[in-house]
């Protein structure tokens, strides 16, 4: 369903079409079970390609006779994760849509959730362990242990945790695995700022858990499985304003769908 939401066509359509696709390309893109749909390695391969074809299309026709996109959208970020997860969006959409006017908000998931049913946000990006009802599965990447390279893991002492404060579902998840597998740990430090809590990675100081595809080139993911217990799939969603019927906002959101898929 959540394809079909993005492009305007049913998620039979959607199917058919992908399966069209991959008979004339003789490989199979998409690995499916009764309760997932994922990318094949072929798929992975396949996916840049589709996406330069689709950017060059849109650049042959920058200036078709068309009525332009326009007009203000509201876009909730989940406070942490979500703003790094809208980092390129301005930019794509004034090279695309430069008559839209772009508005984003970062916020804990409650309160964005809160201005969507008060009208006052278009969308929202949120990060869950669940899938919210009404929401389009956007990625599910896996959350990994982070620290750096030469971490010193303390033979006698807690393990010393960095992270985004309560209500992150990132920090919960993290601290439920450690409780359940019965490993001591302290939290070090507590921030919304990324500046600090990439300060106290860095150096040395604790360690961290976010989505594999936000892991920073000069950090490593720490593999202890004795130790550090395995972390589940984060679900990055995407939700809409009730009775939301917005060409603009429909444009923002298939930019986010399209920045968000390949995580």
């Amino acid at each position: 369903m959540a394809a079909g939401q993005l492009i305007g066509c049913s998620q039979g359509t959607v199917s058919v079409r992908v399966q069209t696709l991959e008979r004339r390309l003789g490989v199979r893109l998409f690995s499916r079970s009764r309760l997932n749909v994922r990318l094949t390695p072929t798929g992975e391969d396949f996916l840049p390609k589709a996406r330069a074809f689709v950017d060059q299309h849109d650049r042959l026709f920058p200036d078709a006779p068309a009525r332009p996109v326009a007009g203000p959208v509201r876009v909730g970020a989940v406070e942490g994760f979500g703003a790094d997860l809208l980092a390129e969006l301005p930019r794509r959409v004034c090279e695309r849509y430069a008559e839209v006017e772009l508005e984003v908000v970062c916020d804990l998931g409650a309160g964005l959730r809160q201005a969507l049913e008060t009208d006052s946000l278009d969308l929202a990006l949120l990060v869950q362990t669940e899938k919210m009802p009404s929401a389009t599965m956007l990625s599910q990447p896996r959350l990994q242990w982070v620290g750096t390279p030469d971490f010193a893991f303390r033979k006698d002492g807690p393990i010393p945790i960095a992270g985004y404060p309560e209500g992150c579902p990132v920090r919960a998840a993290a601290l439920a695995a450690l409780e359940d597998r019965g490993v001591a740990y302290r939290v070090a430090l507590t921030s919304w700022n990324d500046r600090v809590l990439d300060c106290a990675v860095r150096s040395g100081w604790a360690i961290a858990a976010m989505p594999e595809n936000l892991v920073p080139n000069d950090l490593t993911v720490l593999n202890r499985p004795s130790l550090l217990p395995k972390l589940d799939r984060i679900g990055i969603q995407m939700l809409k304003r009730p009775g939301l019927d917005n060409e603009a906002a429909g444009a923002v959101g298939r930019e986010i769908a399209n920045m968000c898929h390949g995580w």
